[in-house]
């Protein structure tokens, strides 16, 4: 399932990743952000990474192709998984992104919330 929750009166929105998803689930978000993309310009995000399952083809087919024209509307990315791959992927993705990015493990979800709070 792949579920985003936006944070009221804030650019903060929470994505959360929880085992397979579709081009549904997928889509869904996508409206989501977008609007919320018009909203306010750039957003910050909570990517909670709690198991990844089967995505659907389709689904990955067209974040691939829908991430590099809105790469840019991302200020602030936490990742927060428990999955030492992930945060490798993160640091080494990382150096090639324009978004403020860094991972914390599931334990530290209070601290990512609070980094994307922050205003600097």
């Amino acid at each position: 399932m792949l579920t985003l929750e936006h944070v009221p009166g804030t650019d903060i929105i929470e994505l959360t990743i929880d085992g397979a998803f579709t081009r549904a689930d997928f889509d869904r978000v996508v409206e989501q952000t977008e609007e919320l993309i018009r909203e306010h310009g750039t957003l910050r995000v909570v990517e909670i990474i709690r198991g990844i399952g089967t995505i659907e083809p389709s689904a990955l087919w067209a974040d691939l192709k829908w991430e590099p024209r809105h790469i840019r509307c991302f200020s602030r990315v936490a990742v927060v998984a428990d999955k030492r791959w992930v945060s490798w992927m993160v640091g080494a993705l990382g150096v090639f992104l324009p978004m403020k990015l860094r991972c914390f493990h599931h334990d530290e979800l209070d601290e990512a919330r609070a980094w994307i709070a922050a205003e600097t």
